[in-house]
């Protein structure tokens, strides 16, 4: 999750354009290697137990290492050692900063020393309280009053669904002005009960399809049932989850079936709007509740 903060810091200084950003994070996802891998490879787990794990994270806000503890197949101990090689993913972003000429390596680590300070970042790993407390200081809800929680909450989830389920860095950018999209999409869901909200993400038609192939697996290159299916089912499970840990909050929810199309689409009178980036391209993410 370092990356995907310390990238907006540098958009947000500057430092980087959103297309050398983009650029890094392609090459960082080369040479990423996910908790799983390491584990099968070390002879810890294996590939069945894998996708175990996976399949719980469908409708689970956790993270491997601590399914997999769960779940006994790990210890605390080779979580740990396992995280030590994983997490110097933040290294790897800066030697790709360095290499493509965007900066120097003196540079990056002075900017990676900012971030930490101005973020209150001591670990390389965050956990999720850590994770919307760093959120907050990007956005900002305070609009929504004594929902504001509920914001942060989501996005912190959607964010971290984005590394599990599709495999990629996002971060927090610019908002996306009219017009720059040539071909929207929209995949939306009510979730209903005790929290009345409506989520739904706006993408052109190539980040739509690359979200549709990388959840579902294989790659997808037209807009056809399954691609729909697949962007619709992302959403779907995200909200999942989000209303898995409503619940441990005594909140009871339900969800709506997902609409996805094209062209106009209605959304309760509030918005609030979140532009996500990856290496694949940009969408808009929108929450609203209801009045």
């Amino acid at each position: 999750m370092l990356n995907q903060f310390f990238g907006h810091f540098l958009l947000n200084k500057g430092m980087l354009t959103q297309g050398q950003l983009c650029a890094v994070l392609q090459s960082e996802q080369q040479i990423k290697v996910k908790l799983g891998i390491l584990a099968v490879d070390a002879g810890l787990m294996t590939a069945a137990q894998v996708v175990r794990i996976h399949q719980l994270q469908l409708s689970k806000d956790k993270r491997f290492g601590e399914l997999a503890i769960q779940e006994g197949y790990l210890t605390s101990q080779q979580v740990d050692r396992l995280l030590e090689f994983q997490q110097q993913g933040h290294l790897t972003l800066m030697q790709a900063i360095a290499d493509n000429g965007y900066m120097t390596l003196a540079e990056v680590a002075a900017a990676l020393a900012d971030f930490r300070k101005e973020y209150d970042i001591t670990e390389n790993s965050l956990d999720i309280d850590t994770n919307n407390e760093v959120i907050k200081k990007m956005l900002d809800f305070a609009a929504a009053g004594d929902r504001a929680e509920l914001l942060y909450d989501y996005v912190g989830l959607l964010l971290r669904n984005v590394v599990r389920f599709l495999n990629d860095t996002p971060f927090i950018c610019a908002p996306i002005t009219e017009g720059e999209q040539d071909h929207k999409w929209y995949a939306s869901q009510q979730i209903i009960g005790d929290i009345a909200l409506s989520t739904g993400m706006i993408m052109d038609e190539a980040v739509m399809l690359e979200i549709a192939s990388r959840f579902y697996g294989e790659k997808l290159s037209e807009v056809d049932e399954m691609a729909l299916g697949s962007i619709g089912e992302f959403l779907n499970v995200n909200n999942g989850v989000f209303g898995s840990s409503m619940s441990d909050n005594d909140l009871m929810t339900d969800l709506q079936a997902p609409v996805v199309k094209s062209g106009d689409i209605n959304f309760y009178a509030t918005n609030y709007r979140v532009a996500v980036g990856t290496s694949f391209g940009q969408f808009e993410l929108i929450l609203s509740f209801k009045k």
